[in-house]
């Protein structure tokens, strides 16, 4: 086995680490491929990097990247981002207010049922492909509902960031969670390290729904890695 890596998964809100299950699939005969997870339906997991010289790659679904311990990400050689972002709301003054009077609208209906708020949130993120109800699991509603609230002030330190070898934005261009405008914002904050890929037709759960357009990427990013060395913020 020729391991080439190590690779950390973050799910964003409201999932867990079950969906990067093909992925780790896929990449785990040239990858140590660890999964983070949150706990919200199952025992909570936060995996590190390993103290050697492989390449260090994080892979992140939405509110994922804030997931991420920053002693993690200043470790990171390799960002690859699904529909991510270093803030939830947008910087344009009106589009922020009405951001934030959403989330505030959400925050206040998970209080009275969290559940049917979680079943709309689902429905967006699988849109434009169907989503069906899982009802069978157990559900840590109050984890979920502190990082609902972190979401409204989490921000990602841009400068952070900047530090990395090398940033990868993946959008789909039907996100209804978080805008491609955002996203393409976000791009335009980061130095040349950065480079962005829109997929189309596809929405937020674009690396779940639509892994046959974003593994090409993937592993062309993977197949140049050898290019970013082993540098760290870390090591600066």
């Amino acid at each position: 086995m020729n391991i080439k890596g190590e690779i950390i998964a973050y799910h964003g809100w409201g999932f867990d680490n079950n969906c990067w299950e093909k992925w780790q699939e896929m990449l785990s005969n040239n990858f140590h491929f660890k999964l983070y997870d949150r706990g919200y339906f199952q025992d909570e997991n936060n995996p590190k990097f390993g103290e050697n010289n492989l390449v260090k790659i994080i892979l992140a679904h939405s509110f994922g990247l804030h997931l991420c311990p920053l002693e993690q990400l200043k470790k990171t050689n390799i960002l690859i981002l699904f529909n991510s972002f270093v803030e939830f709301h947008p910087r344009d003054e009106k589009q922020r207010k009405r951001s934030k009077y959403a989330l505030k609208l959400m925050i206040d209906e998970f209080k009275h049922d969290p559940k049917q708020v979680l079943e709309s949130f689902y429905k967006k993120c699988y849109y434009p492909f169907p989503y069906f109800s899982i009802n069978d699991r157990s559900t840590n509603w109050e984890k979920l509902e502190q990082d609902l609230r972190l979401l409204n002030t989490s921000i990602i330190d841009i400068n952070i960031l900047k530090q990395i070898p090398k940033i990868y934005i993946i959008q789909g261009s039907k996100d209804r969670i978080f805008k491609s405008s955002y996203a393409q914002e976000f791009f335009n904050q980061l130095n040349q390290n950065a480079e962005y890929f829109s997929i189309q037709r596809v929405g937020h759960t674009l690396p779940f729904t639509d892994i046959k357009s974003c593994l090409p990427i993937v592993n062309q990013i993977l197949g140049e890695i050898k290019h970013y060395g082993t540098h760290s913020i870390n090591q600066n």
